[in-house]
């Protein structure tokens, strides 16, 4: 059997299996953890000095980080980098860590789906499978359908809307009729394709 180990040790190999195995080289190079904190620091405290100010204030940092600017060259060369590192620090802080957001990124709120009352898939289906006995599926448009689905279901519907928004009849809104009237119609279309694709398929 072979193992994710012995997929990836093929694939480092050319056709050759007697060649030893190739090194893939790093094609990018990231600072530590640490290391961006720092920089991201440096750039939003100086995010608005001009270029020589901003110079200058780099200068004296890395005069005060040597150790860690240090260790991080080492590290950086060990992996295989061979640029100046200082310059990469200084082009990072420059240009990228001084407009970059230190604010989290916010993520929108997910619209809540209302799921269809079973008894209306119920009676959606027992409509279609009608048509398709009577062999009127093959004159009605899925709207005509859905049209006459509504105006024989009216109550049903109505009920369906109030379990769904946890409320009476009589507070059911036109807007809450809309909302659901159009989720409504997205599904009986989808069910009255489906059903009709499944029973050509099986005549």
């Amino acid at each position: 059997m072979t193992t994710e180990h012995d997929t990836i040790d093929f694939l480092a190999k050319p056709f050759d299996e007697h060649t030893s195995t190739i090194a893939i080289p790093v094609l990018r190079f990231n600072f530590t953890s640490s290391m961006m904190n720092k920089l991201t620091t440096f750039a939003k405290l100086h995010e608005h000095d001009n270029r020589f100010d901003f110079k200058n204030a780099w200068k004296l940092w890395a005069e005060q980080n040597k150790l860690l600017i240090h260790t991080e060259t080492e590290r950086l060369e060990q992996s295989g980098f061979t640029g100046n590192v200082s310059n990469k620090l200084f082009k990072s802080v420059r240009y990228y860590f001084r407009h970059k957001s230190v604010l989290p990124t916010v993520q929108p709120p997910r619209k809540t789906y209302k799921c269809i009352h079973k008894p209306i898939l119920s009676a959606i289906d027992q409509q279609i499978i009608s048509l398709i006995k009577t062999d009127s599926i093959s004159s009605i448009s899925p709207a005509d359908a859905f049209d006459r689905f509504c105006t024989e279901q009216i109550n049903l519907i109505l009920d369906a809307i109030r379990i769904s928004h946890s409320t009476d009849t009589n507070s059911i809104s036109r807007d809450m009729i809309i909302s659901y009237i159009n989720q409504l119609k997205k599904t009986y279309k989808n069910r009255f394709y489906n059903i009709r694709v499944s029973c050509m398929t099986k005549t």
